[in-house]
């Protein structure tokens, strides 16, 4: 039996901007875990079961040694995880290898509010992360973490085109992160027309994954605002994602100049310079949603946002908005703020959420591409 988890994820700043390829954005990933259960099974059947959305088990055949086959409406539910078995098999066939019959189990709980509803935390990424890790340690394939990504990339791409893929990065290296997203599309064309294997040793235009220093002073706050958001529904909106959010080049510029900004006061660990730019972050999103009409702020979002703003902190919404999930930045040279935000936020109708950053992975802090 090979047990996986891989952390949930939080955007600070470059939303958006970091679906055009190349643009940055900062993401921390956070203790809020999935874990994926993988076990050779003796029957000819291949078994999918997760408690994310209620419940859910589903039976899968065969065609021989290769792509499993499913069907049912019960499958949509598994899309992240099918990508990715199908993906990893892909590889496995390439290096000569032969799938097997297994029965994997997700558990997701902690990507939950405990009633079912997702908290916004990336749970999409964190199944396929963990599902490709496990079944990479099933099938004794050596993957290193840059593999592990690379391979829950394409999975998504196959789900989710319009990702970006920040969300599996975080999930991937854990930690504080700036990341750019590579050319989706060329990426799915060049696993296609190659093979994965190439695809895992080619070069991504426009990938690059930086871990950051972990931040002494600048301590990280989470609420949930009790709305559930969909980031693809989102994202869609805009239409083709390239061609939309280039439409916005003053957008672009400013949210490019807000991330490094950000990114270099994270490294010196200057929390006042790492609050203004969190602010400035939230303006670049509001500018955006009043030019696209997108929904990004919400009148959940916007009392999240004051109510910690009132006890001095900085804060946003993060990801795609529309409800989910907002941030504050503290001073933890002042521990008073943090119970003064926690406080505010409840009396808002904000739950704050529990949680602490999930590290970088011990000794793979070179090993981003």
């Amino acid at each position: 039996m090979i047990t996986c988890r891989a952390p949930g994820k939080l955007f600070l700043a470059g939303e958006y901007a970091v679906l055009a390829p190349g643009h940055p954005g900062v993401l921390v990933a956070v203790d809020r875990y999935a874990t994926v259960t993988v076990a050779e099974t003796r029957c000819e059947t291949i078994t999918l079961a997760s408690d994310l959305g209620g419940g859910t088990r589903i039976r899968c055949d065969r065609d021989r040694d290769g792509p499993i086959v499913v069907s049912g409406s019960a499958a949509g539910r598994f899309g992240y995880v099918l990508a990715a078995v199908t993906v990893v098999e892909r590889l496995l066939l390439e290096r000569g290898g032969r799938p097997r019959w297994f029965a994997l189990t997700v558990t997701g709980g902690d990507l939950t509010d405990g009633f079912g509803h997702k908290l916004g935390l990336g749970s999409s990424a964190a199944v396929t992360v963990a599902t490709v890790a496990a079944l990479g340690a099933f099938y004794d394939l050596s993957l290193t973490p840059a593999d592990r990504y690379r391979l829950a990339m394409l999975a998504t791409l196959a789900v989710a085109p319009q990702g970006s893929g920040g969300d599996v990065a975080a999930a991937t290296w854990g930690g504080w992160i700036a990341y750019r997203s590579p050319e989706g599309h060329r990426v799915a064309a060049l696993a296609a027309e190659r093979g994965v294997d190439a695809a895992l040793r080619a070069r991504w235009p426009g990938l690059s994954v930086r871990l950051l220093p972990t931040p002494a002073r600048s301590g990280l706050l989470v609420g949930w605002t009790g709305q559930p958001s969909s980031t693809p529904a989102l994202t869609a909106r805009l239409g083709n994602r390239h061609q939309r959010i280039r439409e916005h080049p003053a957008f672009l510029a400013d949210s490019t100049i807000c991330v490094e900004h950000l990114t270099a006061a994270l490294g010196a660990d200057d929390v006042a310079v790492v609050q203004h730019d969190i602010r400035r972050a939230r303006r670049i999103l509001d500018n955006l949603d009043a030019a696209t009409g997108l929904g990004i702020r919400t009148p959940r979002l916007d009392a999240l946002c004051t109510a910690a703003e009132a006890a001095g902190a900085a804060a946003k919404p993060s990801g795609a908005g529309g409800g989910d999930c907002g941030i504050a930045i503290i001073d933890r040279d002042n521990p008073a703020q943090a119970s003064d935000v926690t406080h505010r936020w409840i009396e808002a109708g904000i739950q704050p959420v529990p949680c602490h950053i999930h590290p970088h992975d011990a000794g793979h802090e070179g090993d981003a591409p």
